[in-house]
């Protein structure tokens, strides 16, 4: 029998032998694309240092030992002088001027009060706390008050009228019980203020220490009993707002490093609710 040559018949059409032909194009240019995104993030595993030998290990467990021990906080130690002081708006004209005395190791506060009037010598000048300011400034007068009650004061703020002002508003005012009416008319100050207990604002505070400008004692009492008032656990939440309030409201050397050692040395009294008490130190 004879075996016949032909192979068999294929009835493929033009349409299904284009159709195969996209379908191996598109299975091939997948196989690349994955093959070459695989080369490209292991080229950047490697890149960034990783470990490429740990692929399909397991992952050990890696435990990290917490400190315990807190950097230690640094605080006020000593102590220490603050020079306050309070002038006019457009002059060196004292409205008050006083040193705040703190010991930071007893935690005692105590108020000086400085006498307008008391002539100090520094740098070879003679004269007044106003005098000394209008020769040199505050450093002048820095120099002069420690000269006269041979004193180091370690640092000064000095506000004006505005600035005071502006600091018992940003404090929430004072509260005072006022044994004698005030009623003061003068060219340099009008001052009528009511006997009895009454919240103050930065202008009636500021008018009621003026009414004693010639009693410096007066005045340091009023101090001491803004401080006892205000250095509270509730206003020592809010301190750090408070030191950028009043800070912008004075002239000052005391950086943000001094009121953090500042604050840090009181957190432990304030933390306790123990009423501050600052005395009159004559």
């Amino acid at each position: 029998m004879k075996t016949s040559n032909n192979k068999p018949l294929r009835f493929d059409t033009q349409k299904n032998a284009r159709s195969m032909r996209v379908k191996r194009f598109a299975a091939a240019f997948s196989c690349f694309f994955v093959l070459l995104a695989g080369v490209s993030f292991l080229l950047l595993l490697s890149f960034y240092d990783f470990d490429l030998s740990s692929i399909g290990k397991p992952v050990e467990e890696q435990t990290t030992e917490e400190s315990t021990t807190a950097a230690p906080l640094s605080i006020a130690q000593g102590k220490r002088s603050y020079l306050l002081l309070c002038t006019a708006d457009s002059s060196n004209a004292i409205r008050f001027a006083a040193i705040l005395q703190a010991d930071m190791d007893s935690m005692e506060l105590g108020i000086k009060p400085i006498s307008p009037t008391l002539a100090m010598t520094a740098d070879g000048f003679t004269g007044t706390a106003e005098q000394q300011l209008d020769f040199g400034g505050n450093t002048q007068f820095v120099k002069a008050v420690e000269a006269a009650y041979n004193i180091d004061i370690h640092k000064y703020m000095r506000s004006t009228d505005s600035g005071f002002k502006s600091i018992i508003g940003t404090v929430g005012g004072y509260e005072t019980d006022v044994a004698e009416a005030i009623d003061i008319r003068s060219e340099s100050l009008t001052a009528i203020i009511g006997k009895g207990k009454q919240t103050m604002t930065g202008d009636t505070t500021l008018k009621y220490i003026r009414a004693f400008e010639k009693s410096p004692a007066k005045q340091a009492e009023i101090l001491a009993e803004l401080f006892e008032q205000k250095i509270t656990p509730n206003n020592f939440q809010k301190a750090d707002r408070y030191y950028s309030a009043i800070i912008n409201s004075v002239e000052s050397d005391i950086s943000v490093l001094d009121f953090n050692q500042i604050k840090n040395s009181f957190e432990a009294l304030i933390s306790s609710e123990t009423p501050i008490d600052v005395k009159i130190n004559e």
